[in-house]
């Protein structure tokens, strides 16, 4: 196993993790959620993954596996700069379990928590980049369904939206904009409210920069309809794509403990997977020069059973025996006509027998004549 580097926000596996998660070595523990415990994993290729695996309660909810099932292949068809893209999953079996592209950074809540409050410049590039992603998913026909800080990431390159949500009520396009104003408000403050499912509640604007104030009140209006979408946002921040430097240097401090280090080496094939994921499957957009999988929802997630018997396989590297060589046979003999016979040389035998002893008799008939003249 991958030692895990000192300095680093990651946690060795535990005795009840798998070795193996769907084809994908697992690593570290990243850490919990609510529905589920979240692994760092490798491809064959060591391009690291976060692949999220549901709890047990929710893993024998029928409906959850449904919506879970869904949201995965919803996942996969949603593109944007500020998603973190979805690379695997499957509903089915003991364990569902979903992978998305690994993102070196904290999330929102913790680098709050950790920092205090971003600074108004991140936080209009914050806002726009969500903004942005929800615009890509909303023109998939797609929502979310659980945007708070724990489901943003930031990293060097601009924040990632992640974990797609499994919420028992369902949200709209409407809805997620006002978690985004919960989102914008808590960047900048450090407090907000994330309710459940998405409503309307009395908020608390103290120690709101005055330039972020009033475009977070129209996110948070009472009525849907009030709420500017995603574009609208967009058009009035006026961002362009997150810099280098666009975190504060005390998040900045942080990233490198996120860094997952060198890939580790193969996987003994002797290891069993806990949670394997079917032969056939393909995954999506696979990076140049590496072969991944696409799990088949429609096929159940469970181990193939044992063959009955040893299946041998043909050595071609065995040489045959050496050919043996035989005269070539005469032609083929007729049979007359008539009554059957034993067969042609014991017959002429028998005729030159009867010849023979008739010639002999003649023979000692003359000379007997002879000796009495």
């Amino acid at each position: 196993m991958q030692p895990i580097r000192s300095g680093t926000v990651f946690e060795p596996p535990g005795p009840g993790d798998p070795p193996l998660i769907g084809g994908y070595r697992v690593l570290a523990r990243i850490g919990e959620g609510r529905t589920g415990r979240v692994h760092l994993g490798t491809t064959q290729s060591g391009r690291p993954l976060a692949i999220k695996v549901i709890r047990d309660r929710f893993a024998g909810d029928a409906a959850f596996r449904r919506r879970f099932k869904q949201e995965i292949a919803g996942a996969q068809r949603a593109r944007g700069p500020y998603l973190a893209r979805v690379v695997d999953g499957h509903a089915e079996g003991q364990l569902p379990w979903v992978a998305a592209e690994y993102v070196a950074g904290p999330t929102l809540e913790d680098a709050v928590a950790e920092v205090g409050p971003l600074p108004v410049p991140a936080v209009r590039a914050l806002v726009a980049a969500i903004a942005e992603a929800l615009r890509s998913l909303h023109e998939a026909d797609l929502v979310h369904g659980d945007l708070r800080p724990s489901n943003i990431l930031l990293a060097a390159g601009g924040p990632r939206l992640t974990d797609f949500g499994s919420l028992e009520h369902p949200t709209t396009p409407a809805g997620e904009v006002f978690a985004l104003g919960n989102v914008a408000l808590y960047a900048a403050t450090g407090h907000g409210k994330f309710p459940r499912p998405f409503h309307f509640d009395p908020t608390d604007f103290s120690g709101c920069p005055d330039e972020l104030r009033g475009l977070i009140e129209r996110c948070l209006a009472p009525e849907p309809d009030d709420r500017p979408e995603p574009a609208a946002i967009i058009a009035e921040l006026e961002e362009g794509p997150p810099g280098p430097d666009w975190l504060p240097a005390e998040i900045s401090a942080l990233l490198p403990a996120y860094e997952p280090g060198a890939p580790p080496e193969a996987v003994p094939e002797a290891v069993r997977e806990v949670a394997p994921k079917p032969q056939d499957d393909v995954p999506a957009q696979p990076e140049a020069g590496e072969r991944v999988r696409l799990t088949k929802p429609d096929v159940p997630n469970v181990p193939a059973p044992a063959p009955a018997r040893q299946q041998v396989r043909p050595n071609f590297a065995v040489p045959l025996p050496p050919e043996q060589h035989f005269p070539p046979a005469g032609p083929p003999a007729t049979i007359p006509n008539g009554p059957p016979i034993m067969g042609s040389y014991r017959n002429d035998l028998a005729i030159a027998l009867a010849i023979g002893g008739g010639a002999f008799g003649i023979l000692v008939l003359v000379l007997m004549f002879a000796f009495l003249l």
